[in-house]
């Protein structure tokens, strides 16, 4: 298993409409699931079940923010989670 290429991600994205958007929520999902959403209609895509590390108020899910590069150009915003307890399980949206 591995992560998705920036270029494979921004493939995806620029040709969504050959794929499916997932309607609800997955709950618990498996590692390597990947998911489509319209975020302006599932607004709570990230309420996936997992226990994800939390920021220091100690309510809201503490994710990392990167610009992902496709060829020398900045072309999507990327989030990263971890998991609260194992580290190594992370979500990327």
């Amino acid at each position: 298993m591995r992560w998705l290429k920036p270029a494979e991600v921004m493939y995806i994205l620029q040709n969504h409409e050959k794929y499916q958007f997932t309607e609800e929520p997955p709950q618990q999902p498996t590692s390597g699931s990947l998911f489509l959403f319209n975020k302006r209609v599932l607004r709570f895509f990230r309420r996936d079940g997992h226990n994800w590390r939390k920021k220091r108020d100690g309510r809201t899910v503490g994710e990392v923010q990167e610009r992902l590069k496709v060829g020398n150009v900045e072309a999507i915003n990327c989030y990263y989670a971890h998991g609260e307890q194992n580290p190594t399980f992370q979500r990327r949206s």
